[in-house]
């Protein structure tokens, strides 16, 4: 294995991962004749073809600027199959399926999370999903003016609209406070910042024009509190994606699992996370990976040999035959959202 070779896939997903993350794609689950059909932009839709609804939610979809949306119909009683089939399609993405029990959505998504694939999915649920990778959106009778008169959604169907601006903003930016000059009204939260707390995202009308609220996963508890920002999350689920599809296109099956390897392979993700910074992680804070001597102890003990005596080096520099163990130290950066200023009167 060459070094280099390595390094450049590394730097190259790094360095196209804000245009990345700026250019999201959106899968919109309906119910319908199965199939699916993609859009790059809406002039690409027949209206007439489509059916209101699906223009509809096309339309919220588009207004967020995402790369590309795939409207995925399914038949009645195969939703498990159209989302599991759509597993592809929407990872790096959001997912949004209006029509469907969002209970069911959520359990895929903690499924696939489970299992290492970052799907996140945008839904309209009265419960708790607690889970990054799920925005919970409850804001409803939202009156929007998209052509000449105005037409009025719920939560559910509006969630296309946060779906698609999720997939158009870069990891630069967060979502809250962006601008929603479509809406005209909405009914109001008694409690809007009891609704932030419970982890649902909500809308809040500004000085020139209604807006998101902060921008939070539906996360409350049990996990680590940085993922309640979407930013966050998304910053984190890039971060996996990159690091495993390189590994499994470049390591995977040609390289020798050696110590010498291994310290290859933390070099060539420390330059990754190096240009990450200033943009999904924090450039005060020095981002590294390493092999993990915990995990090597854990896995030479589980094969019956005694480390008591093993120096930190004798155990990371060990055989562990096919089994990679890496950790990392990260610290991740977030948007501007909240300002103390204190002003002194002389």
């Amino acid at each position: 294995m060459g070094l280099p070779q390595i390094m450049i896939k590394f730097k190259t997903a790094g360095g196209t991962a804000i245009r990345r993350s700026a250019r999201g794609q959106v899968v919109l689950l309906l119910p319908g004749e199965a199939g699916t059909v993609s859009f790059s932009r809406l002039e690409q839709a027949d209206r007439g073809q489509l059916g209101e609804e699906a223009w509809l939610l096309l339309q919220l979809c588009f207004l967020g600027n995402p790369a590309k949306v795939h409207l995925v119909y399914y038949a009645a009683g195969e939703e498990s199959a159209a989302l599991a089939g759509c597993s592809k399609l929407a990872e790096g993405g959001w997912l949004c399926a209006p029509a469907m029990e969002a209970q069911q959505v959520t359990g895929f998504i903690r499924t696939c999370r489970g299992q290492g694939k970052p799907l996140r999915a945008v839904v309209s649920t009265d419960g708790s999903p607690n889970c990054e990778g799920i925005v919970n959106f409850t804001t409803q009778g939202i009156t929007l003016r998209l052509e000449e008169e105005p037409v009025t959604v719920t939560a559910a169907w509006y969630c296309a609209r946060i779906a698609g601006i999720l997939a158009g903003i870069s990891l630069r930016e967060s979502a809250t406070y962006y601008p929603l000059t479509e809406v005209e009204g909405f009914t109001a939260h008694a409690d809007p910042e009891g609704e932030i707390a419970q982890g649902r995202l909500i809308l809040d009308r500004g000085s020139e024009s209604v807006r998101l609220a902060r921008a939070v996963t539906s996360l409350v508890s049990g996990g680590e509190s940085a993922f309640r920002k979407i930013k966050i999350t998304e910053g984190m689920d890039l971060i996996q994606t990159d690091i495993r599809s390189v590994f499994e296109s470049e390591y995977v099956g040609k390289v020798l699992n050696d110590y010498d390897s291994k310290l290859l392979l933390v070099t060539a993700v420390n330059s990754y996370f190096a240009s990450l910074e200033g943009s999904v992680l924090d450039t005060g804070h020095r981002s590294q990976a390493s092999v993990d001597l915990e995990a090597q102890r854990a896995f030479l003990e589980s094969r019956g040999v005694d480390t008591e005596s093993m120096s930190d080096t004798a155990i990371l520099s060990a055989n562990t035959g096919s089994q990679v163990f890496l950790r990392a130290d990260v610290r991740f950066a977030d948007a501007m959202e909240d300002l103390t200023f204190e002003i002194a009167m002389q």
